[in-house]
């Protein structure tokens, strides 16, 4: 969403992911050489969400990691974020409205 009100509503979540979020971490590709794509990013890490195993039918536990979607350019959906000493793997998108996505991700 382009614009002031797209403006607005980034520097909202910017505000909110400082304020609420777990700390900064790095954003990592791991498609090519392991290279570090964005660094001081606001991450929200958020455990035992429930995540629908399509396969199976069951629902699963999972942990998620919210971020701000401009911020990750490029996106690598094989990637990792690396927060307070952890590395993340993406294992799927959780959802995504444009401004902040959030991933599925395992240590």
């Amino acid at each position: 969403m382009a614009g002031p009100f797209g403006a607005l509503v980034d520097e909202m979540d910017a505000a909110l992911l400082a304020q609420l979020g777990d700390g900064q971490g790095d954003y990592l590709s791991l498609s090519g050489q392991g290279a570090v794509l964005a660094t001081g990013l606001d991450l929200e890490l958020t455990r035992d969400v429930e995540r629908l195993d399509l396969a199976s039918g069951a629902l699963d536990r999972s942990v998620t990691l919210t971020v701000q979607k401009h911020r990750l350019q490029p996106l690598d959906r094989k990637g990792a974020f690396l927060l307070d000493g952890k590395t993340w793997h993406i294992d799927g998108i959780a959802s995504d409205d444009g401004h902040l996505i959030t991933f599925y991700v395992v240590p």
